[in-house]
């Protein structure tokens, strides 16, 4: 079994230019968003610039969380979606410690780009990989398409994204490509191996245990019930897991929301007798300007929708955003297209929920790219590991298209699911011989072209506009 991990980062030697290209726009990219918030990390203590950073941090609904945790560690994350990333990115906080030491500034840009930049080639690596070893298409092929997914919108953002959804798509990617050699080698996940997996995928993100646990239950089959593989790789770590998450809500998490409750009480205590200080012109002026701060509070809130329950994992829920909506212009559309207008806006500040194209095209394109992976599905329906990969997509529509997890902001999840997409096209290529592969290759060299320029243009602009530093 060790084989089927057995050189699985060894960069190959017909993948060594292709990588160092990729490495090189990865690096290039990486070092313009450094540029553009360099100032803010600048100055001396980074703590007091926090809420400037805050207001000019503008990269769609990403958090910076991972920055304010390498900066001065703490469980910055959800404790249940996200059990062990604090604790994944402690080793960045020592070394970031040291270095700030050393050079007297802020060095967690470099210290957190470090790990995107590796997580972002190897997501590429096992892309590229998957097409050439599980869809057995020739080198130019699993090229084009490899480069065709990185060209669509959040994956070339997710590059720069100082999130986990970067890491989260290494993760997943390896998932699928050492599943893939399960599969082809005929051998099967043993329960250390798929509790390493969810242990390492969930300990992310909550929700990337479930897909390893799909992957294990595709390639085992009926063995992935087997009491020992049943008991050693689902039912031990998933109870370790949410037994740790428990563990660490009341350690990490309990005593600080006491005391910001206690802080809150306090400050309402204080703002009573503030109010009850002022004279009646003063106090109408107060209360119209907390009045306004009510209703900007009201409008973000009314573009979460309504959840199924107020309490529990029912909140985060939404059962009044439009799907078919979501679908077309946030699914399909910003996840592969950004939009022109409301460029890397927050929708829970600025940004609407939907938001139009200016080009008819940019509609015509997103019809051809939906059209190309339904019928890639479909020729593809015999290929394990596009069903696989299947299994993630319908899994992440479950969650957001059906319970709303998400649902206003669907797009910034694309890393988690939108690779079945150039998969899906994979399988059609594999299928298609002669004039109809030549005509295909085209018109995926044609799209791969267009969206690089239309979305590697806007992104570049953006991390070449100044930002305001000052408090």
């Amino acid at each position: 079994m060790i084989s089927i991990f057995n050189d699985i980062f060894k960069i190959r030697k017909e993948e060594r230019w292709m990588a160092l290209i990729v490495l090189l726009v990865i690096v290039a990219l990486n070092g313009l968003f450094i540029a553009r918030l360099s100032p803010l990390f600048m100055q001396e203590g980074f703590g007091p610039y926090w809420k400037v950073f805050m207001r000019e941090f503008h990269l769609s609904g990403y958090d910076p969380l991972t920055y304010l945790g390498v900066t001065d560690w703490g469980t910055v994350y959800n404790v249940y979606r996200h059990p062990l990333l604090a604790f994944f990115i402690w080793p960045l906080f020592l070394i970031n410690a040291m270095l700030s030491a050393l050079t007297g500034v802020n060095c967690v840009q470099y210290v957190v780009a470090l790990p995107l930049v590796a997580a972002s080639l190897y997501s590429y690596l096992f892309t590229y990989r998957i097409m050439r070893e599980f869809f057995l298409l020739p080198k130019g092929d699993a090229t084009l398409l490899s480069a065709y997914y990185f060209s669509m919108a959040y994956i070339l953002l997710s590059v720069i994204v100082p999130d986990h959804f970067t890491i989260s798509m290494f993760l997943l990617l390896l998932t699928v490509y050492v599943s893939g050699r399960c599969i082809h080698a005929g051998r099967q996940l043993s329960g250390w191996q798929t509790a390493l997996l969810f242990v390492v995928t969930a300990g992310v993100t909550l929700s990337n245990g479930i897909k390893t646990y799909l992957s294990a239950l595709l390639v085992n089959g009926r063995s992935f019930f087997r009491w020992r593989h049943l008991l050693l790789g689902v039912l031990l770590p998933a109870a370790l897991i949410w037994g740790f998450s428990r563990w660490e809500y009341r350690t990490y998490v309990w005593p600080k929301e006491q005391q910001r409750a206690a802080a809150k009480a306090k400050k309402a205590e204080e703002r009573q007798r503030f109010m009850a200080s002022l004279s009646v012109d003063e106090r109408q002026k107060a209360e119209e300007k907390q009045q306004k701060r009510n209703q900007v509070l009201a409008r973000q809130a009314a573009k979460t929708g309504k959840p199924m329950k107020k309490v529990g994992f029912l909140s985060w829920t939404d059962t009044t955003t439009p799907r078919l909506k979501t679908a077309y212009e946030n699914l399909f559309g910003e996840a592969i297209q950004f939009h022109q207008q409301h460029f890397l806006g927050d929708t829970l500040v600025f940004r609407p929920v939907f938001v139009r194209y200016d080009w008819a095209i940019s509609y015509v394109v997103e019809g051809i790219i939906v059209l190309l992976f339904i019928v890639g599905l479909w020729v593809g329906r015999r290929n394990r590991v596009l069903w696989l990969a299947l299994s993630y997509f319908v899994f992440d529509m479950g969650i957001h298209l059906v319970l709303g997890f998400g649902i206003n902001e669907i797009f910034i999840m694309a890393p988690h699911w939108l690779f079945v997409v150039p998969f899906a096209t994979a399988a059609l290529f594999h299928r298609l011989q002669g004039t109809p592969r030549q005509m295909l290759r085209l018109l995926t060299a044609v799209l791969s072209i267009y969206l690089l320029l239309y979305n590697g243009v806007q992104l570049v602009d953006f991390l070449l506009s100044p930002i305001n530093a000052t408090l």
